[in-house]
This record gives C-alpha cells, structure tokens and sequence, in this order.
C-alpha cells in the first residue's frame, strides 16, 4: 500500500466523528462523546490556520483511514506533541500506522526542524506502546495519577523520540529481490545486507554503525575488538574507527590467523593486530585496555562479533525493515533462513518478531557452533536484549529460537564442493557474491531444510548477511 499523509481539510470533518465515536477506537481517547458535528466543525475553523499545531489526515491507496498530528509546536524550544489515531479497522495491523508515524515524525524533524517529539498514553494500552517503540520513541517514565477518568485516575506513561534517533530508525533499507530458482515451487526473495553502505556491508556493518554511534557520543579516543583473520566483524570496524581518525586494536586468536582479504584490509586501514592463542584472548583484551588507559586513552571495546544488546539491536531493526517491505508489496514471508554465528543477528530477528507479533518462522543455519551451545547463545542474547527493553512474556524465546547445526561442515571457515557450486551459480546467475564462510554455507543449508521438510509453494526470504571480501578468498577454488 501507498501509505500518505495530509493536511486535515473541512471534508474530514465527518469522519473524524465517525472514527471518534466508534467504541473500537476511543477507549483510549479522552474526548467528551459523543463528538458531533458542529462542535467539530466550530473547532477546524478556530485551528485551521494555527501554526503550533500539525492535524493531519492518513491515507492508504488514497483512502482515508486514519487521524494523525503534532500538538504545542514549540520552535524556541524545538518540540511537539505527537498524536495518531486508527479510524478504519480494514486498516489496522497493516503496518499502516507505523508508516504513517515515520511520515509525521520526518515532518516534524526535516520541515519543522524540530529537535525532540514526546507523547503520552495510559499504562494499559499496550498496542499503542508497541506502536511507538517500533518507530523509535523511547519511554521516559510514568506520571502517577496523571488523569482523573470516569471516576479513576490513570497512570501514563511519557514517550520521547529525537532527531538523532529518527534518522537512525528511518535510514535507507538494504533492498529485497526475487530469485528466480526452482525451490520446490516457492518463492525465493534475498535481502541484501550486503548492500549496507559502509565496508562492503553485510550484518557486522549494521551493528557497528550502532556501535559506533554510541563511541561517537562518548569521549572514546579508540577501538578495541578481537576474531579471527577472516573476521568480516574486524573488517567494519577497523574501517569506521579509522574513517574518524581513532587507532584500533584487533586481538585474534592465532589458530585462526591465516591471511586473508579481511586481515589485508584490517592492515591496510592502520590497525594494530595482535595475535595470541584462543585461551588468551580475554587476557590480552584487559592487558590492551589496561595498557592504553595508562597511556591516557578513552578506549571503547566492542565484543566479538558485535555480540551484545546493541548487536541484536541492529537485527531488530532489520525484522522492521522487512516488515515494512512486506506492507509495502503485499508479500509476506513464511520463512527467513539467515547465517548464524555469534548469535545476536538470530536474537534480533527472533526478538523483531515477538516485539511485533510474527508469524514467519526464522531459521538460523550454524557456520561453526554446534547444539546445544549454538542455539543457548541465541536464546541468551535474545532474553538479554529482551530485558533490557523491558519486555514481558519472555516464555516465547525458546520456541522461537530454530538453531539448525546440521551444515557446519568441519567447523568456521571450512567448505565443500557443494558450497563451492553455489558461490559459482549464484554468481553467474544473479551477481550477488557469496562466501563459504557465511552465506553459501548457510544458502546450501537452507536449500537442503527446504527439501527435507518438503516445504512447497512458501513465500521464503534469505538475509545474505555480506562478507564480500571472503569471496575473493575462494576465487581460486571455483
């Protein structure tokens, strides 16, 4: 659906009093009802040419649907109230809402030039809450006894949004193509995260522009991190650190340290690299942290793998990203099979899916770690990140959470012929570049589930989580 928003005109009058007075749409509102027409009609010709409020009408395909705005517009101060109501239930549930919010909130930042948009609801009404955060706004905290309504008073809670945060939640989505491969009858798409556009992209960007805009706001002078040669992870961040003039560290282990395109970019763009045994990784980490404090530094460590919150942080938003596709193009997708590794790109997608609601079931197919540790990774960062959005019924996780351990191969970094086939036939057919590393190990597994479960005439989407270097790496073998 063609999702816009308009400026509210005298035809919307009626409307609005239809949507206000519906019982399906006011338990929340705080309007004295039943709204009627006059007194609504008295009302637009006092505000229609007020300029410290925004009352705007949504539309979907063209067709009204729903009432959106912004309130006590505040240019000194750079703030406005944010406001939505839903009139239509054809339209509810849709994705709708959340397109038309991101809409009202670029309003509001790129041609109002506001700074900050702040809201309130009452503690019950969970599905605007969910609204909210999947947009960006961040709750503030609860004001106590805030209403006095039919007889009780009502807690609400503040939500807040700013600039910086918008931009963020409203960057450019990687985009999503058919493939055109006979799969047993189903409809294979791939979101190209090996589109994200810094360092040759893939699932590690994602996470260390997040990273990164957490050492921009501090007063971080340099980078510490640790993987292996082959680390996409290493690759990204030592490219962002030295985009912004910072050193960086990479610590790796040295069972793992044969050259590759990734340790040859990681040199090139100035990092120091240090190489010690697997069993002194942790040790050498504090020793380079304690080293460079004492030496006046700020460092900023960032976890293997972009592991952490702020890692599955990167994948929730990228769960919203598809789901924005899917109201956008009318597909929606039974299955998203994706690269496991660390495990916070299976979080954030499990984690997507539960803060929305889904329906799809999500696929992690393992490049190295085996069951029962593999799958408790995800399940971990998933409860972690979980908790620290304050979400309740975590019960959910475990069955969310389909670690599949049946394609490593014989361990991180080791291929086959198989995977080599694929790597060559996706790109002569498509021109997408694969690795045997990441996403042709995890394609060939997902090839391989598909015909074991006999699945048939499913919509399926494949996150190629990039790593593009490592497919230089394996040109000779082709």
């Amino acid at each position: 659906m063609n999702i816009t928003v308009r400026k509210f005109d005298a035809g919307d009058i009626q409307r609005k009093v239809d949507w206000i007075n519906d019982s399906d749409n006011n338990k929340y509102l705080h309007y004295d009802l039943p709204l009627e027409y006059q007194k609504t009609l008295d009302w637009f010709e006092k505000i229609k040419d007020r300029t410290d409020r925004y009352d705007a009408v949504i539309e979907a395909d063209g067709v009204p649907c729903g009432l959106i705005g912004l309130l006590s517009i505040d240019r000194k101060n750079r703030k406005a109230e944010f406001y939505i109501c839903m009139g239509e239930a054809a339209y509810k549930g849709k994705g709708v809402a959340r397109q038309a919010s991101r809409l009202i909130l670029d309003h509001a930042f790129n041609n109002l030039g506001l700074n900050r948009v702040y809201l309130y609801t009452e503690v019950d009404n969970k599905a605007a809450q969910r609204l909210f955060e999947k947009v960006g706004f961040v709750k503030e905290g609860v004001i106590r006894s805030d209403l006095l309504v039919n007889g009780r008073y009502v807690d609400r809670i503040i939500y807040g949004i700013c600039k910086e945060v918008n931009k963020r939640k409203n960057k450019e989505p990687t985009p999503v193509q058919r493939l055109d491969l006979p799969e047993n009858n189903n409809h294979i798409y791939i979101k190209r995260d090996d589109l994200v556009p810094v360092s040759f992209g893939g699932n590690k960007a994602r996470k260390a522009l997040l990273f990164f805009e957490e050492i921009d706001k501090g007063s971080y002078d340099c980078v510490v991190t640790y993987g292996s040669s082959r680390s996409n992870h290493c690759r990204v961040v030592a490219n962002l650190a030295a985009a912004r003039g910072m050193k960086c560290c990479i610590i790796s282990p040295s069972e793992a340290s044969e050259e590759s395109s990734n340790s040859m970019l990681v040199k090139l763009l100035g990092a120091e690299y240090i190489t010690c045994p697997v069993d002194e990784v942790q040790n050498t980490i504090e020793r380079k942290m304690d080293e460079l404090k004492a030496l006046g530094h700020r460092p900023y460590f960032i976890p293997g793998g972009g592991h952490g919150v702020i890692g599955t942080q990167a994948y929730v938003d990228c769960y919203e990203e598809i789901m924005d596709f899917e109201a956008r193009s009318g597909i929606r997708f039974d299955y998203i099979f994706h690269a496991s590794g660390t495990g916070t790109t299976q979080a954030g997608l499990v984690c997507g899916k539960l803060l929305n609601k889904g329906k799809e079931k999500i696929i992690g197919i393992s490049i190295a770690r085996k069951n029962p540790r593999g799958r408790q990774v995800v399940v971990d960062s998933a409860h972690e990140y979980l908790k620290s959005v304050s979400y309740r019924g975590t019960e959910g996780i475990e069955e969310e959470v389909c670690f599949i351990d049946d394609y490593t191969a014989d361990g991180y970094g080791k291929s086959s012929g198989s995977i080599r086939e694929i790597i060559r036939h996706i790109w002569m057919k498509f021109g997408i570049p694969m690795d045997s590393t990441y996403t042709a190990k995890a394609f060939a597994g997902m090839q391989d589930y598909i015909k074991k479960n006999d699945i048939s005439g499913k919509n399926i989407l494949f996150i190629h989580t990039g790593g593009t270097p490592l497919f230089f790496d394996d040109l000779c073998d082709l």
